[in-house]
């Protein structure tokens, strides 16, 4: 009896020792070291760069996000301490990102980019004859500057903001929809991931539906929606979040190797049609990365098809796709 008492004692003593830490602990502190473990494998290829030989082109504090472009034997652009591009193989991305919906809406003359302030999806839209006219939408000054000023940029986006029909916007996405402006053929969304309950607000249905009232009777928008192999829930219930705004959806990935996985993108538009036979598509600028028929990315392997049935909605009254996110993203 003694003992077992003592046994008592013993873990009430534990609990009240945890609960005391618990209590003298603050809760935003342990959130953000959280939110920094997502992606640490970005994290360290980071310091180990900067540990080696490489040339600091930008190291910058801006008002949105750290920026940190560096020279090896390629470029690369992290941010947040998350890795956006290496020159070796950002082509294959931005490709993706651009030509199947520039290729399957006709003659798109008018284009707004949301998001891309480093120009290089705006370098692949240029490609086209047919573009009259280019916005571009980009919270952060920083990033346009660099795009604009930096020799390393410059040459990568073929100097895409020199061009007269890129028209820039330094301004939110959001307050730029909620301004009157004509209509699109095409739109190419280039957000950054949801990790945050902020960032899962540019994910949601009702500004999908918002985005597709830009686009012409026969135009389309495309949005870049993370792996469907690291991260196939997150990648699915963007999938399924644009289908609940009332518009038809095509789903595709494409190997980035830098990345260290595929990478996943949704086509949608406001009437079916315009979408028909896009994996019997064949893409025509070159040079290109991608195949020329592009029906193999728009297959998936089963194990990725399985998640589709988990998928969730993000709505603005019920944001989940942050904690999808994070939920898949911890290691």
């Amino acid at each position: 009896d003694k003992q077992d008492k003592q046994d008592k004692q013993d873990k009430q003593g534990e609990k009240d020792e945890k609960d005391e830490k618990a209590q003298s602990t603050p809760l935003e502190p342990i959130i953000e070291t959280n939110l920094r473990n997502l992606d640490i494998w970005d994290e360290i290829s980071l310091k180990e760069i900067q540990a080696g030989e490489h040339t600091s082109l930008v190291e910058e504090k801006s008002n949105y996000q750290n920026i940190n472009l560096l020279q090896v034997s390629d470029i690369r652009l992290y941010l947040d301490n998350q890795l956006q591009f290496s020159s070796v193989d950002e082509q294959i991305y931005h490709e993706a990102l651009v030509h199947p919906i520039m290729s399957k809406v006709i003659d798109p003359k008018r284009v707004l980019i949301l998001g891309g302030g480093d120009g290089l999806a705006l370098r692949e839209v240029l490609k086209y004859e047919t573009v009259q006219h280019v916005d571009l939408v980009d919270l952060d000054e920083a990033m346009i500057n660099m795009a604009r000023n930096v020799p390393e940029i410059v040459s990568l986006n073929k100097k895409a903001f020199f061009d007269n029909r890129v028209n820039v916007h330094i301004c939110d996405a959001k307050e730029f929809l909620n301004s009157p402006s004509s209509l699109y053929d095409v739109i190419i969304i280039d957000f950054p991931d949801p990790s945050t309950e902020l960032l899962s607000t540019l994910y949601t249905s009702e500004l999908f539906a918002r985005i597709a009232t830009f686009l012409t009777e026969d135009g389309a928008f495309v949005c870049q929606s993370n792996s469907p192999a690291d991260a196939p829930l997150v990648y699915w219930s963007i999938g399924n979040t644009i289908e609940n705004a009332g518009l038809t959806v095509k789903n595709y990935h494409i190997i980035v190797p830098s990345f260290g996985t595929d990478w996943g993108f949704h086509i949608a538009a406001n009437s079916s049609h315009v979408l028909n036979q896009i994996e019997q598509l064949y893409v025509v600028p070159t040079p290109r990365t991608l195949p020329s028929l592009l029906a193999p990315l728009f297959q998936f392997k089963e194990e990725h098809l399985e998640h589709r049935n988990n998928a969730v909605l993000n709505l603005e009254s019920d944001l989940t796709l942050h904690h999808c996110y994070q939920q898949e993203m911890e290691f």
